[in-house]
């Protein structure tokens, strides 16, 4: 019998995804490997890499590059598993993940369990200064915990610190088409919110962590960060039951900068304000990691997080509004 069912999704990552794999050797009992390939093809080394880790191996290409969440939906029709774990081609397991996760795995009362992603070693400066500023509240807000392990044990928990690089559900609560397909980013909300309606147990586990990559260039950070607030819009106007006040915080953050217009000394004073705070968080966040250097990054990124978030939700509302 299989146990488990590890669902990648890749496009464009071959060295990231070759690391990945290697992780994956640690893999105990029968599991299958599905890699779905979302635009293009994987090279033949990789296809090999791969079949050695599993006699249970499924590769599914796609040409044209589809919703991430359509893309995890045409896989789910291969999970063979009673456990489906979904991992991102740029992250990889650490060594003692197999050791926390299998006990969970054999628990009743847990449907859905995650934890959180880390920075691995050798990162550029500007990934690894969005890594730290991710696992930072003033960036992140109540999702920090994703990137940032939380207490020292197993806790119930929602869609807020589960991330889907890192995310394990029972394959029996899913179907064949669990996540939407019209999201480009943060599909894996609405699947968590759903289950947290019927009362699955969902937990998450800050021992669970995943060495996750970032990107290295800024031109691929504002489309991720933008949609993340554009649809994090989307998923609160259709979950009524939740609206987290705290969500909208970005998008007044983007319209308190009207006030440069219609009270500069206003604006100057609160600009002060906020700098002066996250210079102290970029410096401290600098501090953890022994990088001095990188605190004025850490500081900016902050600030283009929270704006090109702020965006993103304040131009769903108002298009929706149209």
């Amino acid at each position: 019998m299989i146990k488990y069912s590890i669902l990648i999704v890749t496009h464009e990552r071959e060295e990231l995804l070759l690391k990945c794999l290697e992780s994956l050797k640690c893999c105990q009992d029968e599991w299958q490997l599905l890699i779905v390939v979302n635009g293009g093809q994987l090279s033949q080394e990789i296809v090999e890499k791969a079949r050695t880790l599993t006699p249970h191996f499924s590769l599914i290409q796609n040409l044209l590059e589809l919703p991430p969440g359509k893309a995890r939906n045409l896989a789910m029709k291969e999970v063979k598993g009673e456990w489906v774990f979904f991992l991102d081609d740029d992250a990889y397991l650490l060594p003692s993940y197999g050791e926390v996760v299998l006990p969970f795995l054999s628990n009743p009362k847990i449907d859905v369990l995650g934890g959180p992603d880390s920075p691995p070693p050798g990162m550029s400066a500007l990934s690894l200064s969005l890594a730290l500023s991710l696992s930072s509240p003033f960036c992140t807000g109540p999702t920090f915990g994703r990137h940032k392990p939380i207490g020292q044990r197993e806790r119930v928990c929602d869609e807020e610190i589960l991330t889907s690089c890192n995310l394990w559900i029972r394959t029996s609560l899913l179907g064949d088409t669990p996540f939407p397909e019209d999201y480009v980013r943060g599909e894996e909300t609405l699947l968590l919110a759903r289950l947290k309606q019927e009362g699955r147990g969902i937990y998450y586990h800050p021992k669970l962590r995943v060495a996750h990559f970032r990107r290295t260039k800024w031109t691929r950070l504002f489309r991720p960060t933008f949609f993340a607030g554009f649809y994090r819009s989307k998923f609160m106007r259709l979950n009524q039951q939740k609206n987290n006040g705290i969500f909208w915080l970005p998008s007044l953050f983007v319209l308190l900068h009207f006030l440069i217009f219609l009270d500069p000394m206003v604006f100057f004073y609160l600009a002060r304000m906020y700098l002066s705070v996250i210079f102290f968080v970029g410096l401290a966040l600098a501090m953890r990691v022994k990088e001095m250097k990188l605190f004025p990054l850490i500081a900016f990124i902050h600030y283009f997080v929270v704006f090109t978030y702020g965006l993103g939700f304040l131009t769903e509302r108002l298009k929706w509004r149209r």
